[in-house]
Formats: C-alpha cells, sequence, structure tokens
C-alpha cells in the first residue's frame, strides 16, 4: 500500500458514531495531518481480504503474553467475519509500518508484540472493528495503538496511539517523525492501602484482579453526555522486567461495547522484597474521563481540543485515514 501524509478538512463533529452524532468521535478529525492509501490499491486490497475470510477468529480477546495464564474472556462475536478478518489483515499490516524511539539514556526502541492483546468492534455506532497493538522495552508496555476500520456508515481508518513509557518519545511511520510526545507517557503513584504483592505469580495475578475490580471510569462526550466503562476483568497483556525493578505487571482495560476508551497499568514495583502496588491510566480517546478507585477520584484527563490532537505533540494522538 501507498500512503503519504497531507492534510484534511473534514467535520471535526464526524468522528467514530453516525455522521448525524457528534457525541461519538474518534474518527475525523478538522485540519488533522492524515496518511492517505492509494484508491485502487485498497479497493483491491480490501476486496481481495474480504474474498479470502473464510472464518472469524471468534474472539475480541487475544492470548496473553504468557502462555501460562488464562485467557481473557470472549467478547461477543460480531457478524460479519469477513470484516473481522479484512480489518485484522490491515491494522497488523499498518502497525508494522510505526517504530518508535524512547527519549531515555539508550534510546530504546519498543519491540511490536506479534499478536494484537485486544480486538474490539462497538456495534452501537456502526461496522467498525479494531485491534490493539503493544510495543514494549524489556517486556514492559512502551506504546499502545488502537488501529480501526470502519466499514458502515463510513468507510476510512483511524491509527491512535498513547505513550505508555515514563519519558518522552518519538513516533515514526514508514521512516518518517510524525508524532512526538514531548512528555512521559504515564505517572505512577502508589495504590494507597493495597497488601504487598504475592510471592508467587498466581497469587500477584488474582490480587492485580482484585485490585483491579476496584477502579471504575466515567467517560464524558464532547456534548457533555456521559457514561460509564465496562472493566474487562481478565489482564489484556502481563509481564515482568527485572530491568525495571518490575516485579510484576498487568494491562487492563475499561471499555465500551469492547471498544477500549481508558487503558489501566497495574505494577509490583521496587526492589526485590520490597515492592508495592502502584497503578498509572492512558485514554484512548480525546474525550473526557475520570478515573476512580474505592469510590475517589484518583485521576481525570479533560476533553482534548482539536488543535491539541492536530500537533501530534502530546502523549495521546491519532491520524485519520482515508479509504475509498
Amino acid at each position: 500500500m501507498s500512503a503519504s501524509l497531507a492534510a484534511d478538512h473534514t467535520n471535526p463533529t464526524r468522528q467514530r458514531g453516525l455522521t448525524t452524532n457528534p457525541t461519538r468521535q474518534r474518527g475525523l478529525r478538522s485540519h488533522l495531518p492524515v496518511l492517505r492509501i492509494s484508491s485502487l490499491t485498497l479497493r483491491v486490497g480490501v476486496a481481495a481480504l474480504l474474498a479470502i475470510a473464510t472464518a472469524a477468529r471468534g474472539q475480541d480477546v487475544a492470548p496473553q503474553a504468557r502462555s501460562n495464564e488464562p485467557a481473557a474472556p470472549l467478547a461477543p462475536t460480531p457478524v460479519n467475519k469477513a470484516q473481522i478478518e479484512a480489518a485484522l489483515k490491515l491494522t497488523t499490516a499498518e502497525a508494522g509500518k510505526y517504530a518508535f524511539t524512547l527519549q531515555d539514556g539508550p534510546r530504546s526502541t519498543p519491540k511490536l508484540v506479534a499478536d494484537p492483546v485486544l480486538r474490539w468492534s462497538n456495534p452501537a455506532v456502526g461496522e467498525i472493528h479494531g485491534n490493539v497493538f503493544l510495543w514494549t522495552v524489556d517486556e514492559r508496555p512502551a506504546v499502545i495503538g488502537s488501529l480501526f476500520k470502519w466499514f458502515t456508515p463510513h468507510t476510512h481508518m483511524s491509527h491512535e496511539f498513547h505513550s505508555l513509557a515514563e519519558v518522552p518519545l518519538v513516533g515514526r511511520y514508514q521512516d518518517r517523525d510524525v508524532w512526538t510526545a514531548g512528555s512521559a507517557g504515564v505517572k505512577f503513584a502508589p495504590l494507597p492501602d493495597a497488601p504487598p504483592p504475592a510471592s508467587t505469580a498466581p497469587g500477584r495475578l488474582l490480587a492485580m484482579k482484585r485490585l483491579a475490580k476496584d477502579f471504575a471510569a466515567t467517560k464524558t462526550e464532547r456534548d457533555g453526555a456521559k457514561q460509564e466503562l465496562r472493566l474487562l476483568t481478565q489482564p489484556i497483556y502481563r509481564y515482568a522486567s527485572p530491568e525495571h525493578k518490575i516485579l510484576d505487571g498487568a494491562l487492563f482495560v475499561l471499555v465500551q461495547g469492547t471498544d477500549p476508551e481508558v487503558f489501566l497499568l497495574l505494577e509490583a514495583r521496587g526492589w526485590a522484597g520490597d515492592e508495592t502496588w502502584h497503578f498509572a491510566p492512558a485514554r484512548m480517546n480525546s474525550v473526557g474521563f475520570v478515573l476512580r478507585y474505592q469510590d475517589k477520584e484518583v485521576w481525570s484527563a479533560e476533553i482534548m481540543p482539536w488543535s491539541d490532537i492536530s500537533s501530534h505533540a502530546q502523549p495521546y494522538t491519532s491520524f485519520f485515514i482515508k479509504m475509498p
């Protein structure tokens, strides 16, 4: 597929939903740089993908990083299996075109996890299928991206990202700089009154799942409408990173449908034998969020101005990709 960056001048109210509903926004951007993929290539490519798709993946949550951990529960299977397969192939190919460099001492280069860690849809707003990809450094999450394809009522793709690194980073698409996050993507904080991490991996997994259930999030649309998000009770990725003094960690997600809206990192971190539980949230939408732990607000994110999104200089960013 050929692609280039250009300016888009579409209506900013048409984002991730029906064109008549400005409250569901995550697709079209006003004055956003876009990735343009050639019309002929995409028509042929998508047609071929739809033709050869013979079966759905049948799940929204991919196998976890550790094969001995229980798989996340399967979400309801959307009806159009060919669209799921087409979206998977398109987003997987696009994810491979991105590369990231952390602005740390060694200039670490996060590695793309081979398979998406989450597969999602949002039938409440249309035929849309997406996949969440993760880039890691020493197994620890550094960048997360949700790449999705509309089939109706739109046809475009969007690529949105959030830095999960504690340092600034630079993102490239096909060897061209397209994103410079000038600040850390996440900030960890201790979990108040959390028990010490267990001495065994199964015990720590059980503890992380219990801790995650004490979180709740509210989403505020640009028109002021509010919605409570749903926690996927199984982590979508689990890891350990001794190089960073991480005894154990897991990535959870709060969703609308199965559409990711807020990510939640939980880590047992610190010197060996003295680890404590910490958390860090990250948005995956430009609207507003409030995160609560045991009914107390612990984090919030304001609705992002369009100019902040189009600057591609924030820890969260998004790209609109025109398709026929």
